[in-house]
């Protein structure tokens, strides 16, 4: 199982939604620093939602704060003159935009009550 990693930044580009002739699918977010860390030289750093998740794009602005969680994917190519090539790819799970103090703009469950339970039936049918 990959390691999942946070990087929380401003959107500087959501890229069009790129479809290949396999009907994969794929597109392309970039983010700068955060806010408060601006520098001479930002970084850019481009993260890539496949297929379903790129539909998490949908809506996210350049200018606005966001927390992506992701994975570090790698593979090997041999191109036909038989040179290995390696590529690294930032792949997207989850944007979350975040208001301008830091907090998440999705909402948080409702916290459940003591009187809050879902009635399992009758416990002499669990299969345990």
């Amino acid at each position: 199982m990959a390691a999942i990693y946070e990087y929380t930044g401003v959107v500087e580009k959501v890229l069009d939604l790129q479809t290949f002739a396999s009907g994969f699918t794929k597109r392309d977010v970039v983010l700068t620093d955060d806010i408060g860390m601006e520098t001479k030289w930002p970084n850019h750093i481009a993260f890539t939602f496949k297929k379903d998740s790129t539909s998490l794009l949908d809506g996210v602005k350049p200018g606005q704060r966001a927390k992506i969680r992701f994975a570090i994917d790698g593979r090997e190519w041999t191109n036909p003159q038989g040179q290995v090539k390696y590529f690294t790819d930032l792949t997207g799970l989850k944007l979350e935009v975040l208001k301008d103090d830091g907090t998440s703009t999705e909402p948080i469950p409702e916290p459940v009550g003591p009187n809050d339970f879902v009635d399992a039936g009758d416990v002499d049918d669990m299969p345990f």
